[in-house]
C-alpha cells in the first residue's frame, strides 16, 4: 500500500500539468503508432477492447500497443491476440521504470485512454505525441456505453438494435453472475433462487456456477466462484464463460464479456436500461422479473 500510495503521489505530480490535444481525424489518418492506455472498471475495459477491434479493423496497418492491469491482460489475450498487450503492476518500481524506458523509445504518435480517469492512464498518454484525455471528452449525457467509445476514436456511429433470444433447452452448464459494482444493478438472492428454479423447470437440471466477489452469493446446490484481481482468476473466469452454455448476468464486466465471447446470455437488468449498455447487433434474451 505505501509504494502505491508513493506511485500515485507521483503520477499525479507528473500529470497535473498535462492537457489534451484537440485530437482530429486527419491525425489518426496519419498516425503509425498508437497507443491505448486502459486503466478503468472491468466492464468498461471489454467495452474499450470490442470497439478498439473495429478501430483496428478501419486501420490495420498501423502499429498499436495496449496497456492495462495484469489481471485484465488474459482477456485482451483472448479476445484480440493479434495486438500487443502489456499488463502493468503500477505497484512493481521495476515494471514501471521498464515501460517508461519503452515507451520513450517506442515514441507513440498517437493516445487514447477511453473510459479511464485515472492518473495512470494519463501519465502513459503523455509519452504520446498527441493525445485525448478520455476527461476532457466532451460526450453526450445520455448515450450507449459502445457509441460512447467510438464517439471518442471517431468511429462511425451505429444504429442501436439487438436480436431477442430464445432459451434453448440443452444447457447442461449454466453460469450465473449476479454481481455488480453497483449494488442496485446486481441480481438479489432472491431473484436467483427464482430463476435457477424457473430454469430447473423449463430446462431440466443443469450444473450451476455462481460467479461473484462477495460469499453471500454462495449457495451449497452450485459451484461458486469467487472473484479476484489476479491474473489467475481472469485465466479461469475467461474458462469458466467459454465452459458454459448459458451465462446469466446483470449489468456488469462478466455481461460484457459473455457478449465478447457470443455466449448466450439471459441478462436481468433492475436499475439500467438496456439501450444504454448493450452493444449494438447484440443476440440476447432479456430476463422479464
Amino acid at each position: 500500500r505505501r509504494n502505491l500510495g508513493m506511485i500515485n503521489v507521483l503520477l499525479r505530480h507528473k500529470t497535473k500539468s498535462l492537457s489534451s490535444s484537440d485530437i482530429k481525424l486527419k491525425d489518426i489518418q496519419n498516425a503509425n503508432k498508437v497507443l491505448f492506455a486502459l486503466f478503468t472498471r472491468y466492464g468498461d475495459t471489454i467495452i474499450d477492447l470490442v470497439v478498439i477491434q473495429e478501430f483496428v479493423q478501419k486501420y490495420p496497418s498501423k502499429d498499436f500497443l495496449i496497456l492495462c492491469p495484469k489481471q485484465m491482460k488474459p482477456y485482451f489475450d483472448e479476445l484480440t491476440p493479434n495486438l500487443r498487450c502489456i499488463g502493468i503492476n503500477k505497484r512493481n518500481y521495476l515494471e514501471m521504470f521498464k515501460l517508461n524506458f519503452f515507451l520513450k523509445k517506442w515514441s507513440p504518435d498517437i493516445g487514447f485512454n477511453p473510459w479511464s480517469f485515472g492518473v495512470e492512464g494519463s501519465f502513459f498518454l503523455s509519452y504520446c505525441q498527441k493525445y485525448q484525455f478520455y476527461k476532457d471528452f466532451n460526450k453526450p449525457q445520455v448515450i450507449n456505453h459502445y457509441e460512447v467509445v467510438r464517439k471518442y476514436l471517431g468511429l462511425p456511429e451505429k444504429i442501436w438494435k439487438i436480436i431477442d433470444s430464445k432459451l434453448d433447452l440443452n444447457y447442461q452448464r449454466v453460469l450465473i453472475c449476479p454481481e455488480s459494482s453497483d449494488s442496485e444493478r446486481s441480481i438479489s438472492i432472491g431473484q436467483i433462487n427464482k430463476i435457477i428454479n424457473e430454469i430447473k423447470y423449463n430446462l431440466g437440471n443443469p450444473l450451476f456456477t455462481i460467479a461473484s466477489i462477495s460469499p453471500k452469493y454462495r449457495q451449497s446446490n452450485c459451484n461458486n466462484f469467487f472473484f479476484k484481481k489476479t491474473n489467475k482468476s481472469s485465466r479461469d473466469f475467461i474458462k469458466l464463460v467459454k465452459d458454459s452454455d448459458l451465462v446469466i448476468c446483470c449489468d456488469s464486466g462478466p455481461l460484457h464479456i459473455a457478449q465478447a465471447f457470443k455466449k448466450n446470455i439471459l441478462a436481468v437488468f433492475t436499475a439500467t436500461n438496456p439501450e444504454i449498455v448493450l452493444n449494438s447487433g447484440s443476440k440476447i434474451n432479456l430476463y422479464n422479473n
